[in-house]
């Protein structure tokens, strides 16, 4: 069928693929996979998972859409607000991932099944919690077998974790350059010494990495598993997670409310000028850009907004995500992402997972206090980030902070001032290029001004 387009990143699996049909997302079930299909269904692990919402609902459909010889059944999965990729994700959302999978392998072994893929993109943020998306991955257990997504959750879980910990959390973003997983090899040469005397990371990374360079032998070969030595090592990769912390880190902006604001009155009225044009812009969806720890975005997310939150600066999201988890927020998606340097589309044809600009699509765009440091930080012209915001969201809301602000004079006591063009005039004659000025308003006692502006 003409309309149908298959998924470009559902190619691996001969289970069953993704595919798109009048904008909507449907996965098809293959005769290979039907077996383990009814087993999922009959044996109450896919009601059991949908119960206690760790898995995305599906609707069944005996409707072959796509005239494919192989296809068994024809499923239509929740649909989804937006899809972030793992490398997007802070230190605790990994962490929380990690967690979700291992909870899955012991309710599938509950159940006569096992997880076969251990893969941090079959994972999603949903409602402010991890689930699984893909249904395909699980199959009949076989319990004189080890798991065998085992090496796959290592490379793909523990390994982003520790060089977390050991290292900066700013670097799991290194799992964008191997998106199947952080070779053990590569791991080991970014772990210290003294990560070695860590008892899991021995058993786990040291001895397991060892082993893979000897060749097998017949006795290796001939070693069974248990249900009761696979539970055991489960167990224990689950106490290896919670056990994995980063230390504490202090930014810049992580306290950017409490100490780097101009004044507590700026702050408040710049809150209520922003919750005021919230409240009359009917929207469902947010784009915090520069979210710094969301005082904005919970602003967006009490009024029933759906909330997309980025920051380059890993320990914000951080902050942001746990203070989501801790209140039961569940509208507010916390991303780490340089708006300079977003995530591009990346994968076979660069087409497998597309790019964060072209994902974060949303009805009002949020850009506070964020201007000067792209223009000025970053030597972007107005013009650029003007051209940029207009292709993400039909409104904005976005701050002017003038020259004679003492953030941006801090800023120019760095470098030489070749900013002619940073002008409040400047600004207005670019962005009324692309937007109708709606309203505008200053914020008293400063030299910063707010707009709500309309894309043309």
């Amino acid at each position: 069928m003409n309309d149908i387009k298959k998924h470009p990143s559902s190619y691996r699996d001969p289970s069953g693929f993704i595919f798109e049909m009048e904008g909507k997302f449907y996965r098809q079930v293959n005769k290979v996979y039907a077996a383990h299909y009814d087993l999922l269904k009959s044996s109450g692990l896919y009601d059991a998972l949908l119960k206690d919402g760790t898995i995305i609902s599906h609707k069944e459909i005996n409707e072959n859409y796509t005239g494919n010889a192989e296809c068994y059944l024809t499923l239509l999965p929740e649909q989804l607000s937006f899809i972030s990729y793992p490398y997007e994700w802070c230190f605790e959302q990994w962490k929380d991932a990690a967690l979700l999978t291992l909870y899955l392998v012991k309710k599938a072994m509950a159940k006569g099944m096992m997880l076969k893929d251990a893969t941090a993109f079959n994972i999603q943020f949903v409602n402010g919690k991890p689930v699984l998306i893909d249904i395909l991955s699980f199959e009949k257990y076989d319990a004189s077998q080890p798991w065998v997504a085992y090496r796959q959750f290592i490379e793909c879980f523990i390994a982003p974790l520790l060089i977390a910990r050991y290292n900066k959390p700013d670097l799991l973003k290194i799992f964008q350059l191997y998106p199947e997983g952080i070779p053990v090899q590569v791991l080991t040469t970014l772990l210290p010494a003294k990560s070695k005397l860590n008892l899991n990371v021995l058993m786990h990374i040291s001895l397991p990495g060892m082993v893979a360079n000897k060749p097998a032998t017949k006795q290796t070969a001939k070693n069974t598993f248990t249900e009761k030595k696979l539970g055991s090592i489960i167990s224990n990769l689950e106490s290896f997670v919670h056990s994995i912390e980063v230390k504490q880190q202090k930014t810049n902006w992580d306290t950017y409310y409490e100490e780097t604001i101009l004044s507590k009155g700026y702050f408040e009225e710049k809150k209520r000028i922003v919750a005021e044009w919230l409240d009359k812009t009917p929207v469902n969806s947010v784009l915090d850009l520069g979210c710094n720890t969301g005082a904005f975005s919970l602003m967006a997310s009490e009024r029933n907004r759906f909330t997309i939150a980025v920051d380059a600066d890993t320990a914000c999201v951080n902050a942001l995500y746990k203070t989501c988890r801790q209140e039961g927020i569940a509208n507010v998606l916390p991303l780490c992402i340089d708006i300079t340097n977003p995530s591009p589309a990346i994968g076979w044809n660069n087409s497998e997972r597309s790019s964060f600009l072209s994902r974060a699509k949303t009805e009002l765009t949020l850009a506070l206090a964020l201007v000067h440091h792209l223009c000025i930080g970053r030597n972007i012209s107005i013009q650029q980030v003007a051209d940029t915001f207009s292709k993400l969201s039909p409104l904005l809301i976005i701050e002017f902070i003038s020259k004679e602000d003492p953030k941006v004079q801090q800023m120019l006591s760095y470098r030489e001032d070749i900013f002619n063009r940073y002008t409040q005039e400047d600004f207005e004659h670019v962005f009324t290029q692309y937007y109708n000025i709606i309203e505008k308003t200053a914020v008293s006692g400063t030299a910063r001004t707010l707009y709500l502006m309309q894309r043309q």
